[in-house]
């Protein structure tokens, strides 16, 4: 392995973002070492096997228009790579309606109050003016109309604040992550309906999925790591930054240190504020609760998960293992992996069985199951810092935090944790491609050079 005379690569976090980078390095003879803090390497891309069933961290999928990215997705999943029609939907008012929304089976099928609404908005409009909360800018979007029906009450229970509180950044980040196929990407109600018309004849988008859980693709990716040299050290974490010259000089982990070329950072900020003695910046991540829930025979769904805006239902979300792979769930069951937002200090957080009797009701009420008999175990995991918050001051508070560790030359934050960003895992591979090329050139090396 060829590195820099200053020694390796540190990559801390071994989520996608951080493996991936770590690949892209490996590949091209930069000798990296990851740590991860946890006992398994994936981030929000684990799974979890009880028995016969498998659940990811939600609806984990692999989707881009990028021939790079594409090509390393599946060079990676290989042999385990599944090719799948994409089937979202929205639980509104009792009935379940195709996300997006579709002109013949969604959109002219809401309520007449509520389709009504919406083509006033369009005929009479609404204001225009530039704002900077999430509130205002969805109504400059899409009208009043749909936001009071479908995007006040959901990002309320989502992100524990109130629309009004809530940065505009995230309507444009949070419609798009929800959407992903970037031939719906729509900015307002007139958009909407053009899109609507131009996109009524072609196909569903496809996505990949890992065969046997969105965890296989970790596990593929670090036996290629290893097979190059990388070192990886789960269930470690790192102890101490030593800083020396506007330079990271050393990472202490336990008793061992390590003197890095460069440090990768995909952790939380918060945490890398901590390590370097820095104020911690007052920005705060959802932490997100998955009831694994395993299911006898019964009404089975077609979608592979649902959004459910309703304020009187605890969760926001639920997946249906199964429709991503059916080896997800063993014949003749059932499974749902039902997510509830929360902050850690949330009572629901640290005590989530207490609420495991309410989330039952609320799948009754939102029609996903009949009766609590129809289950046979519940499973559940705590995923922390799942999400960013976007409130009203981040980006001021994310610029000036950003603006202290550019002091740190050999320094570079990555991921949806380091860069406070909300991505998904196709946007993480993006994104390593051009850290990679940055660490390669600050190292006077070639993409193209390998081991």
């Amino acid at each position: 392995m060829m590195g820099s005379k200053d020694g390796p690569v540190v990559i801390v976090g071994g989520g996608v973002s951080g493996l991936t980078v770590a690949w892209l390095l490996a590949e091209a003879g930069v000798e990296t070492v990851v740590i991860e803090k946890e006992e398994r390497l994936g981030g929000l891309a684990r799974s979890f096997t009880y028995g016969d069933f498998t659940f990811d961290i939600g609806p984990h999928r692999f989707h881009t228009y990028l021939p790079e990215v594409r090509d390393f997705i599946r060079s990676v999943l290989d042999s385990h790579a599944l090719e799948i029609n994409r089937n979202s939907k929205l639980q509104f008012q009792g009935r379940f309606y195709p996300w997006p929304l579709h002109p013949s089976r969604s959109l002219f099928r809401f309520p007449p109050g509520v389709a009504l609404g919406v083509l006033r908005d369009m005929l009479v409009g609404f204001p225009r003016q530039e704002t900077e909360s999430f509130r205002d800018q969805i109504i400059h979007m899409y009208g009043v109309t749909l936001y009071r029906h479908f995007f006040e009450g959901y990002s309320t229970k989502f992100l524990g604040i109130t629309p009004e509180a809530t940065h505009r950044d995230w309507a444009k980040t949070g419609v798009d992550r929800a959407i992903i196929d970037d031939r719906m990407q729509i900015e307002s109600l007139w958009a909407l309906a053009w899109t609507i018309m131009t996109t009524w004849r072609k196909p569903e988008m496809a996505f990949l999925y890992p065969r046997g859980g969105c965890e296989q693709f970790i596990l593929n990716l670090r036996e290629r790591l290893e097979s190059l040299g990388c070192v990886i050290l789960c269930g470690r974490e790192v102890d101490d930054l030593g800083v020396s010259g506007g330079r990271i000089e050393s990472v202490v982990i336990g008793d061992r240190q390590i003197d890095p070329s460069l440090v990768v950072w995909t952790g939380t900020i918060q945490s890398l504020a901590g390590r370097l003695g820095l104020d911690r910046p007052d920005l705060n991540y959802l932490a997100l609760l998955c009831y694994n829930v395993m299911l006898n025979e019964g009404r089975s769904f077609d979608f592979q998960w649902c959004y459910h805006g309703a304020a009187d239902a605890l969760f926001s979300r639920v997946s249906t293992p199964a429709n991503f792979d059916r080896g997800n769930t063993p014949s003749g069951k059932r499974s749902l992996c039902v997510e509830v937002t929360c902050g850690v200090q949330n009572g629901v957080y640290d005590e989530p069985e207490a609420s495991l009797d309410r989330v039952v009701d609320d799948l009754c009420r939102e029609k996903l199951l009949k009766s609590g008999n129809e289950i046979l175990d519940v499973e559940i995991e705590r995923v922390p810092w799942a999400y960013p918050i976007y409130d009203l001051d981040y980006r001021d508070k994310l610029g000036a935090f950003e603006r202290q560790v550019e002091g740190y030359d050999n320094l570079l934050l990555a991921g949806r944790l380091g860069k406070f960003w909300y991505n998904n895992m196709d946007h993480c591979i993006e994104a390593a491609f051009p850290i990679r090329d940055q660490i390669l050139a600050r190292l006077k090396m070639s993409p193209q050079r390998r081991a």
